[in-house]
């Protein structure tokens, strides 16, 4: 609950650089303790085994004299009393006791210390290694590591040796941790310093990055990061960034030059109803000229009212979280349904219309005939007389697949990318031929997408137009 309630806050409250340089003071502060202590500990270690190899050599040597016949006491002296004398100021101040069989001393070093001995029978000396005799003893002020064990007298007696290593000063070097403790203070001080100087280094990439966007306004779409400049890290959030700078200033462009297609097409009807309501209004006119002037302007306020209507479609139809009922239909019904709607028109043309194939989709009946409405519309304004329009339907792979094919007047190769943008007319005369308003491919188009189709068109001027449709059944 605790780390709950603290994550948020540490999210909110501090910032990426700091929590990089925390984060990496306290990683370096956990490594520089871990090797700190095993250090300390391979320290003593080895100092310890140093005081107990010194202890093994000495009781050796010691016993060597003692087993030796043919050295004399003089050697033993030297090797319990002149030996330890040597070593007194050193760290390896140590005392020798040899005793006889009844624990009587036979020879010790000046100032050996007092210290009992064990019973052997109840702490049995090794014979192969002397570490399982070691054995510590403290005062209240000195410590000593000692080795008691058997030894053979002159004369085939049996007793005791035990020599006492004066350790105290290898205590007190370990004891004093007054320096790993400022060791590891400096250190962690140190770790600090530099995850914050890392942090800030690698943190200066960001702040070149979000200095590069705080430059971009509407009137600078254009600039770009360098992904090659930034690490590995952030070169994928640059091209990130500039792939979505892409997309706004594409929709940017295409925002306003929708603007500026809308104002064109609303301008022209308005300028129509205005002129022709001004010249109404400047003499008298007679009951069926004014009748002639509201039909006119009735059929402007039907233009205005389906370019409304389609951009409300198309608005509608871009939403991204608009969904689309959908129903089992048959293609070639709802092809036909919208073959009778334009037969008059088709007739008055002599252009035969004809569809052949058969298939079934998931799709919105009234989306599907009003996209095959646009489609057919286009084509019976571009077919001369006499001319055909064909509808044909397949099948395959989950697949369904519309082409309609006309032989009309076509259109050229640079026109065919810039056909389902909104407003766009290939040329005036066509224009003025069709009287469209240049949003029936862009509503073809949402309607296709709106279904998860494809959509294609390859034309020839004079030959002929081919439009093909791909759905999922």
């Amino acid at each position: 609950m605790f780390l709950k309630n603290v994550k948020p806050y540490i999210r909110k409250k501090i910032s990426i650089r700091t929590r990089l340089t925390l984060f990496y003071s306290l990683a370096a502060f956990i490594i520089m303790t871990v090797i700190t202590l095993f250090l300390y500990w391979e320290s003593v270690n080895v100092l310890y085994k140093a005081d107990y190899q010194f202890l093994a050599d000495e009781a050796e040597s010691i016993q060597h004299i003692l087993q030796n016949n043919k050295l004399n006491s003089n050697a033993l002296a030297q090797a319990v009393i002149d030996v330890p004398a040597h070593h007194g100021n050193s760290i390896y101040r140590h005392y020798v006791r040899i005793l006889d069989e009844n624990n009587n001393t036979i020879i010790e070093t000046p100032g050996s210390p007092k210290i009992p001995l064990v019973d052997p029978a109840r702490n049995p000396p090794s014979a192969h290694h002397f570490k399982k005799s070691y054995r510590w003893y403290n005062t209240h002020d000195t410590s000593y590591l000692l080795v008691q064990t058997p030894v053979t007298l002159p004369k085939g007696k049996s007793g005791i040796m035990l020599i006492t290593l004066d350790i105290s000063y290898q205590h007190a070097v370990i004891s004093d941790r007054k320096f790993l403790i400022i060791a590891l203070l400096i250190s962690t001080l140190c770790s600090l310093c530099l995850g914050f100087l890392a942090a800030q280094r690698g943190m200066r990439s960001l702040y070149t990055l979000t200095d590069t966007v705080k430059k971009i306004t509407v009137t600078s779409l254009n600039q770009r990061t360098d992904p090659k400049s930034l690490p590995k890290e952030l070169s994928a959030l640059g091209v990130a960034f500039n792939q979505m700078l892409d997309r706004i200033e594409s929709s940017f462009d295409r925002l306003k030059q929708f603007s500026s297609d809308l104002a064109h097409e609303l301008r022209i009807p308005i300028n129509n109803l205005i002129g022709e309501t001004e010249i109404t209004l400047s003499r008298a006119h007679s009951p069926e000229e004014y009748q002639q002037v509201l039909m006119s302007n009735l059929e402007e306020y039907h233009r205005i009212s389906q370019l409304i209507e389609n951009i409300l479609f198309l608005s509608r139809a871009e939403n991204p979280q608009m969904e689309i009922q959908k129903t089992s239909i048959y293609v070639q019904d709802e092809i036909s349904i919208v073959c009778e709607y334009y037969e008059a028109m088709a007739d008055e043309k002599n252009i035969s219309v004809t569809c052949q194939g058969k298939a079934a989709l998931r799709a919105n009946s009234i989306m599907f005939r009003r996209m095959i409405s646009n489609l057919l519309s286009n084509a019976l304004k571009y077919t001369p007389d006499n001319g055909w329009i064909r509808f044909t339907i397949t099948s395959q792979d989950n697949r369904v697949k519309i082409i309609l094919s006309d032989n009309g007047i076509g259109i050229s190769q640079e026109h065919l990318p810039k056909l389902f943008d909104r407003f766009y007319r290939v040329d005036s005369a066509r224009s003025q031929l069709s009287g469209g308003i240049g949003l029936g491919l862009a509503i073809v188009k949402s309607i296709v997408d709106l279904h998860q189709g494809v959509i294609s068109i390859s034309s020839m001027p004079d030959q002929g137009t081919v439009i093909q449709l791909v759905f999922p059944a």
